[in-house]
């Protein structure tokens, strides 16, 4: 531990200290434990709820993991300085969109689906790129 004034504190690392690679390790696997049953179990209600079969809710719950995997790579290792936090950040399912992605399946299908969830993210991409814009609005206080 360093602990450059001296004091005894409570805390493991320093903010700039690197933990070593089991320690890492465990963590991770903590962080997949506590991600992966939500992005398992909203896929689930979206496939059962909009009558896909049992085929399409393996399948779809592997690409929903594959997809969540790769953005949180995306989020730990930033691609050309804007796409990425540049931190530990598990991306993963939203609830919000349970209704609207029932109601996609059932009227439309997969393809419907897979169209909503593009033009969603594309809107999501728009807004965060002009995130900047509302700092006159929300300000760190708020």
């Amino acid at each position: 531990m360093a602990n450059p004034s001296g004091t005894t504190q409570d805390l493991r690392f320093q903010a700039d200290e690197t933990p070593s690679y089991p320690v890492s390790f465990g963590l991770a696997f903590q962080y997949i434990l506590l991600n992966i049953a939500g992005i398992v179990i909203t896929v689930a209600i979206v496939v059962r709820a909009g009558g896909g079969s049992e085929l399409y809710l393996a399948w779809a719950a592997f690409a929903a993991l594959i997809v969540c995997g790769i953005t949180t790579l995306i989020q730990a290792k930033p691609i050309g300085g804007r796409i990425g936090a540049g931190y530990i950040l598990l991306m993963g399912t939203s609830g919000v969109f349970i209704a609207v992605s029932v109601a996609a399946l059932q009227r439309g299908g997969p393809a419907l689906l897979a169209t909503l969830i593009v033009a969603s993210s594309l809107f999501q991409f728009l807004i965060s790129s002009r995130l900047s814009l509302l700092r006159r609005f929300i300000t760190p206080t708020v």
